[in-house]
């Protein structure tokens, strides 16, 4: 049987070629082989189901299902040791735990699952002489295992390959061609699934705050391995985009005719995600045309009054489907079972997958892939039954959907920003300080310790000390004491801000209301004694210096 398509992971490695089979829905086996071998048992197998892994066979064992299943928790080790008794008679391994009653079929799901993670997880070591086979359409591992197929999303564990295993010439060819180019995350990014390391968060921040390249997030004092690293990922997984050009102020066009987004820097990453993405290799000919083909979208004939409907619904979905909860995402009553959710999933895939949008709705496209980035959240979620259960303890909170959860993650890194720029401050080192509290400011603005904070910062720029206005930080800072009189923090700040703009009368009232009411607090009492002593010998010096009888009598001592 000949393969479909055929290379080596020299030129395209296993994350573009997961990513590829992933994006274009495939449905076959994908073959990896040592370089010149032609024996089936050295080979390793991944059966694609709507381009996602749904059963894998290593050459090289990587765990049996049962140590897993202690791993996870779901057997202990005497059941363990008692099923590895009875797997020497023959047998599945998960069908003997299942007919033991020690384990349910949820349970083996999960067990199989986690398995299949870490077979993909292991592939990502092979060298890169491995060569690679496509057969599409054809199940090689149909007689492999149970029946039980159970697909699971890639993306976690592809970043982990990428991680620990990078491909450095496609790495460096491909933050070579944007090193100078400023990059944002696109709007429906979902990068919640993804396990960052604390640095690999900072790089993805500052992106996020501000639209930046990898050359200046370097400049900036960050890794320049692991800035390089990250945009490698966000490029291959398509996570990031241009940022809009913004014309100088002096060339500012009417928001009418607001230049496009993009331009040159647009078409670079188009044309680099693409070459990212297409995993077969340039000799492949025609081969070539099947592996990038395509089914037809659906309705792709329709006509316009059917477009316009269809442009609709994206656009109406698009807009509520983050305050949906995971059950309505997939159109299920709350409760429904893991087989209902996934055979719900398996369905909407069918509608609202990117790849089956009609080329005449390409301006949804982003509206669509933020629709079906959802839908597969919600099947991942409620068909694994660790996080299944984490989830319905939110709805059970009061959560549960996309905007709760993006609420609380957003008040979590507004919250360590906060934390990381108030320990810069305290070292005097604002200009450390400043992104990080703009970041607190700028992800949660109704709390008043992040509007004390950032104001803090700006009123201590250099730039800001010459001039000597304050005026707008003081407009803030009393917004926030209106909405929060008791805060000590706004109010210190404000009594500060206030004490820099030579209005110590004003000051000195937000300081003396911190001391009267908080003692303890050391910097407000401080300055108050300060005030007070101050005034005191300015007291003293005038009455000695003018007629009065004090003074006199001082004279003449």
């Amino acid at each position: 049987m000949e393969p479909t398509a055929s290379g080596v992971l020299a030129k395209t490695p296993l994350a573009h070629l997961v990513l590829y089979c992933l994006e274009k829905r495939l449905r076959g086996t994908l073959v990896l082989r040592p370089r010149a071998s032609d024996d089936p048992q050295a080979a390793d197998y991944i059966t694609l189901v709507d381009g996602m892994p749904a059963k894998i066979r290593v050459a090289d064992p990587v765990e049996h299902l049962g140590r897993i299943c202690v791993e996870l928790g779901i057997i202990d080790d005497a059941t363990y040791n008692e099923s590895l008794m009875k797997l020497a008679g023959g047998g599945l391994h998960g069908q003997i735990l299942l007919a033991s009653g020690k384990i349910d079929a949820a349970a083996l799901e999960r067990g199989l699952r986690a398995q299949l993670a870490r077979k993909l997880g292991h592939l990502f070591s092979r060298p890169q002489t491995t060569s690679y086979e496509y057969y599409d359409g054809v199940d090689l591992l149909g007689r492999y295992g149970g029946p039980e197929q159970f697909p699971i999303e890639p993306l976690p564990i592809v970043w982990a390959g990428i991680r620990s295993n990078p491909s450095a010439v496609h790495l460096d060819a491909a933050v070579e061609r944007v090193v100078d180019a400023p990059l944002r995350l696109k709007p429906a990014a979902s990068l919640d699934r993804l396990d960052f390391s604390r640095a690999e968060r900072e790089v993805i921040a500052r992106i996020s705050a501000s639209p930046s390249s990898p050359n200046e997030l370097i400049r900036s004092g960050l890794d320049a391995r692991t800035v390089r690293l990250v945009v490698y990922a966000m490029l291959l997984l398509k996570q990031i985009e241009p940022a809009p050009r913004v014309a100088p102020k002096s060339q500012a066009q009417p928001r009418s005719e607001a230049p496009a987004a993009g331009g040159d820097t647009a078409d670079l990453i188009a044309s680099l995600t693409a070459s990212l993405q297409a995993a077969p290799e340039p000799e492949l000919g025609a081969r070539e045309l099947i592996l990038s083909s395509t089914p037809p979208p659906a309705g792709s004939s329709a006509s316009s009054p059917e477009l316009a409907a269809r442009r609709s619904e994206i656009v109406e979905r698009a807009a509520v489907i983050g305050k949906l909860t995971y059950f309505q995402v997939l159109g299920l009553a709350e409760g429904a079972s893991p087989d209902e959710a996934k055979g719900a999933y398996f369905q909407l895939v069918k509608r609202w997958h990117p790849d089956r949008l009609p080329p005449e709705l390409a301006d949804v496209r982003d509206e669509v892939g933020r629709v079906f980035a959802l839908i597969a959240e919600a099947y991942q979620t409620l068909t694994d039954a660790d996080r299944r259960a984490r989830y319905v303890q939110l709805l059970k909170d009061g959560g549960g959907t996309k905007e709760d959860q993006q609420a609380v993650q957003r008040a979590l890194e507004a919250a360590g920003a906060f934390q990381k720029a108030d320990f810069f401050i305290h070292k005097g080192n604002f200009a450390e300080a400043e992104p990080l509290a703009e970041r607190a400011y700028e992800l949660d603005p109704t709390e008043p310790d992040h509007v004390a904070v950032w104001a803090w910062v700006q009123a201590n720029k250099p730039e800001r000390r010459e001039v000597g206005r304050y005026d707008d930080l003081l407009k803030v800072v009393d917004q926030a004491l209106a909405d929060a009189p008791r805060n000590e923090r706004v109010r210190y700040v404000r009594g500060m801000i206030l004490k820099a703009a030579g209005r110590l009368g004003d000051a000195m009232r937000d300081f003396r209301e911190i001391a009267e009411a908080n003692p303890r607090h050391v910097d407000a009492v401080r300055e108050v004694r300060l005030y007070t002593m101050r005034h005191d010998r300015e007291r003293r010096t005038k009455d000695e210096g003018t007629g009065s009888l004090l003074g006199r009598f001082m004279k003449k001592k």
